[in-house]
């Protein structure tokens, strides 16, 4: 405000906390590449495929702006090279003044930070989280704080396309709200009578859903089908291939139970391996369950006191299917044999602070990785580690600790090809890319 002093959402302790981090960034990082974007990100993934002549990895992202400028909210697709590619270690290329190797000045470097490949502007409420289907890349969906999932075809979209929504954006009705006409997306599930105009009036706040989809999973088996998770607490299934060119909202979900948690859902995962099983996390301590789709109720679920606060995140290990992991807001990270789910857990970890989400390594089966929603940490674990306390009392099993973010972790993601890259967006406006040095995670 004018004529008031304005406080710094970062004290002192976190800038000095950075400030180390920084000047030891070449000690303990392979790779680091640091990026800020116009807005905070909720959602970062991966893209599976890399153009491996210039060592290029895709990366799904969003813009979050909370309602403050709707024509900035998106989702996009940034590019990026790790320069892999690049032959670092020959003796031709060796600097004997500087004694450190440069490569040849013929070489024809990619962009240093990430560029934006292509942009879809979001049609209603915020991006909440992004992720493309497994079988086929192209097609991404994202879920919105407005209640609906948007599903967008990549290939269908483009800057004369992008240009041709923004406009649309300028219509307005006789009430001067501004409203969009089949909007740009190519499938929306929306879960109601079935009525819609296919307008949304964007300026009244009244007429958006307070039930947000706050999560989101595609079933790596079975194609199209994709389970969400809402604030309200109700979880749905949806199947892509109900799509009708005529209609592009599908009204009716495949599966739903409205009774998982009164308090709120937050997370919901898919066994990798099988079609029909899914686990679910939400706001109550004791809100961690499996779900079998062949049924219209929960398989098993978990006893109280093993998690005293919400939990935010559950995950399925991609390598032993039998093990789930979950994280609350006290920054408790359990370990389940979901074989006996209502029996206690098998291994514990402490992030000693809220985490907001968690990933397993996908070509590390013993990694795993948890993002401090109030830290700004990113902590990276290996359970196979054995169990004893280091010097300083943390846990032997905490192999590596990220702390770039000056700002709570909203995502992160594995990449596929490199065992060890991994991305993380936090609120800071910073999107990181980073492997953390081999002879720190992977001693001899």
């Amino acid at each position: 405000m004018e004529g008031e002093t304005v406080k710094s959402e970062i004290d002192a302790d976190l800038q000095l906390r950075y400030s180390h981090w920084k000047k030891n960034t070449k000690l303990l990082y392979d790779y680091l590449n640091t990026n800020t974007s116009k807005w905070p990100s909720l959602t970062c993934q991966f893209f599976p495929d890399i153009d491996t002549s210039s060592d290029t990895h895709r990366l799904l992202l969003s813009s979050f702006t909370s309602g403050q400028l709707p024509e900035d909210e998106n989702v996009y697709i940034a590019n990026l090279s790790t320069l892999k590619h690049v032959n670092w270690a020959n003796l031709n290329n060796f600097d004997m003044n500087e004694l450190e190797f440069k490569p040849d000045n013929s070489i024809k470097f990619p962009p240093k930070h990430l560029t934006t490949n292509l942009t879809i502007k979001f049609p209603l409420g915020d991006c909440n989280r992004a992720r493309y289907m497994p079988q086929n890349p192209d097609v991404i969906a994202a879920a919105s704080s407005s209640g609906d999932i948007y599903v967008f075809d990549r290939t269908k979209h483009g800057s004369r396309r992008l240009r041709k929504s923004l406009h649309d954006l300028d219509n307005q009705d006789g009430d001067g709200n501004n409203i969009i006409e089949n909007a740009h997306y190519e499938a929306k599930f929306k879960d109601d009578d079935g009525n819609n105009d296919n307008k949304i009036v964007i300026d009244n706040i009244e007429n958006i859903n307070d039930n947000e989809a706050v999560s989101i999973s595609w079933n790596l088996q079975k194609e199209g089908t994709l389970v969400a998770a809402y604030s309200k607490g109700s979880i749905k299934t949806w199947d892509l291939k109900k799509f009708n060119v005529k209609d592009k909202n599908i009204h009716k979900p495949k599966w739903n139970i409205t009774t998982f948690d009164s308090e709120g859902c937050n997370d919901v995962n898919w066994m990798p391996l099988h079609d029909s099983i899914f686990a679910a996390a939400g706001e109550s301590t004791n809100s961690l369950a499996l779900f079998d789709t062949r049924t219209q109720r929960e398989t098993s679920k978990i006893r109280s006191g093993f998690h005293n606060t919400g939990i935010n995140a559950c995950k399925f290990n991609y390598g032993n299917n039998m093990l789930l992991a979950s994280a609350d807001n006290d920054g408790m990270i359990n370990l389940w044999d979901i074989r006996n789910l209502d029996e206690i857990p098998i291994m514990t970890l402490n992030h000693e602070s809220s985490v907001s989400t968690i990933e397993w390594n996908p070509n590390e089966h013993f990694v795993l990785a948890s993002a401090g929603q109030q830290d700004g940490l990113v902590k990276l674990w290996d359970i196979s580690q054995e169990d004893k306390l280091e010097e300083d009392n943390s846990s032997s099993k905490l192999i590596f600790v990220h702390a770039g973010h000056m700002l709570g972790v909203n995502d992160l993601s594995w990449d596929l090809h490199d065992p060890w890259l991994i991305s993380s967006v936090s609120n800071d406006n910073s999107i990181h890319i980073w492997k953390p040095a081999a002879n720190i995670v992977q001693p001899a």
